[in-house]
């Protein structure tokens, strides 16, 4: 799944929709509206951020060994 189809899907999920998801972060409503519709790919650190204002995490997986991505 691209990142910007995964965080469209993670705020349909959580509830909020994009608007509610963006206010959530303390951005402006069409924060991540515009992210989306322009195809731009959010650094690491937003990607999580985004995900736990969703209520996701966001993991490294490999053989079994999973590490949880945290927000600075």
């Amino acid at each position: 799944m691209r990142i910007t189809d995964a965080i469209k899907h993670m705020c349909e999920q959580s509830g909020q929709g994009v608007v509610g998801a963006s206010q959530a972060l303390g951005k402006s409503r069409m924060y991540l509206s515009a992210l989306i519709s322009r195809g731009s790919y959010p650094r690491t650190d937003t990607l999580v951020q985004i995900a736990q204002a969703c209520g996701y995490t966001v993991e490294l997986v490999r053989d079994g060994e999973r590490i949880e991505l945290e927000a600075e």
